[in-house]
Parts: C-alpha cells; structure tokens; sequence
C-alpha cells in the first residue's frame, strides 16, 4: 500500500512540473527544426533542378555546335564542288572559243574558194540588208564589210551601189548615188569591220530587179588594187506583197 502512494506521488509532481509555456516550447523547437530541414532540403532540390537545367543546356548546345560544324563542312564541300565545277566550266568555254574560232577561219577559207567574187584583197562583203520603210517606194540599206587578213594599216576603198530594173517597158539602171543616196558614205576605211547604211527612193515607174554591190580597193601600202562584186535579187531582198505591189504600181 505504501508502494502505491510513493507512485502516485511522483506521477502529482511530475503532473505539476509539466506546465503548458514548456509544451509551448518544445512545439516551436520542433517547428524550428522541421522548417530549418524543409527549406534546407527545398534548396537542395531547387539546385540539383538548376544543374540538371545547366546539364540539359550545356547538352543541346553541343548537339548544335556538332551540327552547325557538319552544317559547315557541307557548305565546304559545296563550295569547293561549285568552284571547281566553274573552272571546268570555264576551261571548257575557252576550248569551245578556240574550236568556233577555228571553224570561223576554215569557213571563211571555204568560203573564199566557192565565192571568191565577194572578196577583195581580203575585204568581204559580209552581208546586204535592205529594209522597208513606211514609204511604199523608200527603202533603207545596211552593207556590213569585214576583214579577213591581219593587217597593221586600215582597209581603204569605196562600194558602187547600182540598181538595175525596167522603166516603161526599157531596162535601165541607176546608181543610187543618183537616188539619194550620200557618196560620201560609201567611203570605207577600216581594220576589222564596218557597216555602211543610207537610204534611197526608187524612181517613179521604176521596176527593180537586182541590186549590184561593187568594192573596190586601190592600190596603196599594205593593200592591192582589187575588186568584189555580188548581185542580189531585189524580190530576195524585200517581202513578197511589197515586191508585188512595186510591180502593179510601176
């Protein structure tokens, strides 16, 4: 019995010494360190999520520095296919320029040979065009002459144009000097090329037929006296209804 009360007792001061500031107390110490152990493991996670960000980046960043360099070695490669496909390029041009030109020089002597009458002392008569104009009866001419020997001097001479057609029923011709056309102009001084152009009208009741172009060259230094001439058709020169109407309207 006295066991008992010794017990119940101490259980009175024990009861009594537990006041509520102390609970108070221990309930703040205990929030104090779940807050500290919360925030501390807060910042811990928030920076493992940092590095893993920094990890992720620092990832995709080489991924694109890899492909930025593939990117430029295939840029490279283009470049250097591109030019060296130019210069193949350009050395095949070059072969084809001197094939043209080698061409050039046989058809022209193949060209002498079956018509010798167009040149000159090695002045051609390259080509004739005649063009209509707005006048039924005007007419407008290109003569373009060309070079065919090297020469250090110029080329010099004149061309006769002569147009040769009917009249009331009677042939006739007439230089187109007496046409309208400048003599002057038909002068010709040159080292590669040169055209020579003017214009004419045709007589009233005049019926051509063909146009004679006539070179000459007198003797000089550098050159010899010598002479070209080449006949054309009129009807080749005009169109057809103009040839048609010269001739219903003459």
């Amino acid at each position: 019995m006295q066991k008992w009360k010794h017990r119940w007792h101490a259980l009175c001061r024990l009861e009594q010494s537990f006041k509520p500031r102390g609970l108070v107390l221990l309930v703040m110490a205990l929030a104090l360190i779940l807050t500290g152990y919360s925030v501390g493991y807060l910042e811990q996670w928030a920076l493992h999520k940092q590095v893993d960000h920094y990890q992720a980046a620092q990832e995709e960043w080489h991924q694109e520095r890899l492909e930025l360099e593939r990117e430029l070695a295939t840029r490279g490669l283009e470049v250097r296919m591109e030019q060296q496909s130019q210069a193949e390029t350009r050395e095949m041009m070059a072969r084809q320029r001197e094939q043209i030109q080698a061409l050039e020089t046989d058809l022209t002597f193949f060209r002498n040979i079956m018509a010798p009458e167009k040149t000159a002392d090695g002045v051609q008569i390259h080509d004739f065009i005649l063009d209509e104009t707005a006048d039924l009866d005007r007419f407008r001419f290109r003569l373009v002459l060309t070079q065919q020997k090297i020469r250090k001097r110029f080329v010099k001479g004149n061309v006769t144009l002569t147009l040769y057609g009917s009249e009331q029923g009677q042939a006739v011709s007439r230089d187109l000097t007496q046409l309208g056309v400048d003599g002057a102009g038909l002068k010709f001084s040159f080292r590669y090329f040169q055209q020579l152009e003017d214009e004419f009208t045709l007589p009233q009741g005049f019926v051509p037929e063909r146009l004679v172009v006539q070179l000459r060259l007198p003797a000089a230094t550098g050159q010899k006296a010598s002479s070209a001439e080449i006949s054309y058709p009129f009807a080749d020169l005009v169109s057809a209804p103009i040839m048609a109407q010269l001739r219903d309207n003459h």
